[in-house]
């Protein structure tokens, strides 16, 4: 039997198989100028290989992602550390790549043949990961963060009120009556009620706001940068105002109200459970006062 080791393959063969390679090749100079790309690349971006010569390899990146990539490339560059990273590329139409890097440097005595870095297209990897998220923070008929990430972000934003003393203010929602909207409609027409509700919603908070949905008609508003108790009154009047726009649903004109509670840290709670509870009690004291309603807790309120 032959015991001989395979001869490695010729540099006709090394070529073919980068000018063949669906992966986009870029090889740097030691100033991280492209001095060569595969064809691969400016086939895909219908782009000249000139239009990519002596340029710098991080201007073809999305802007976010180029701080951690430099560092990278300059640990490349200067001590020879490989790396793997994540990156964009920005498509002409608005959209971008991604893709996942390997840079190396090359044993190579050619000072235009440096480093290279290797690079294949995740994107589907990448919508696969964002749908997964979706599916575990996000309400599957609203769109609306669900409780999972309600409770995250709560958890953050109660953790920076406490550090920071910034105020944190919870609304808690439910729709009035609305089991006699399903009875009348139709669970299916419940639903999509539901969909117009939350986006009426969304967008009657503030940008630094969240609405959250809790419940099948609960929901819970996060609320940051306000100054007095008064604002959280006046934003919970401006929900209830939304909501009382009627909803054409299907060729139906539907009507609803919702009771609101409020509460804010630190003045009503010590913690994030008694804050919520503080809220949500303070919701059943708005149904009490005849619905259609807000009521923010205040001190000796149960």
């Amino acid at each position: 039997m032959d015991q001989s080791h395979p001869r490695p393959p010729s540099d006709d063969l090394f070529r073919l198989l980068v000018e063949t390679s669906t992966d986009f090749i870029q090889v740097m100079d030691s100033n991280g100028r492209i001095s060569y790309v595969s064809p691969s690349l400016p086939t895909f971006f219908r782009r000249t290989a000139e239009a990519y010569a002596g340029t710098s390899w991080i201007d073809w990146v999305h802007e976010n992602d180029r701080p951690v990539l430099e560092q990278s490339v300059l640990r490349l560059l200067r001590n020879g550390q490989p790396f793997t990273q994540e990156y964009r590329l920005p498509l002409s139409d608005g959209t971008y790549l991604w893709l996942e890097g390997k840079g190396t440097v090359l044993p190579s005595g050619d000072p235009q043949a440096y480093a290279a870095i290797y690079s294949r297209d995740i994107s589907r990897l990448k919508q696969h990961e964002e749908q997964l998220t979706k599916l575990a923070y996000y309400d599957a008929l609203t769109g609306l963060p669900n409780r999972r990430l309600f409770q995250d972000r709560y958890s953050q934003l109660l953790l920076s009120s406490k550090r920071y003393g910034h105020r944190l203010g919870i609304l808690y929602l439910d729709l009035d009556d609305f089991k006699q909207i399903n009875d009348q409609y139709g669970h299916s027409y419940g639903d999509e009620f539901l969909r117009l509700v939350a986006a009426r919603l969304h967008h009657s908070i503030r940008d630094p706001d969240t609405v959250c949905r809790v419940g099948g008609d609960e929901f819970v508003m996060l609320l940051q940068r306000f100054e007095t108790k008064e604002d959280l009154g006046r934003i919970a009047v401006r929900v209830i105002e939304a909501l009382n726009h009627p909803f054409e649903l299907n060729g139906y004109t539907i009507r609803v109200t919702c009771s609101i509670g409020g509460a804010s840290f630190p003045e009503d709670a010590t913690d994030g459970e008694q804050l919520l509870r503080r809220a949500d009690n303070a919701m059943y004291e708005a149904k009490k006062i005849g619905k259609n309603n807000y009521f923010l807790y205040s001190h000796g309120d149960s």
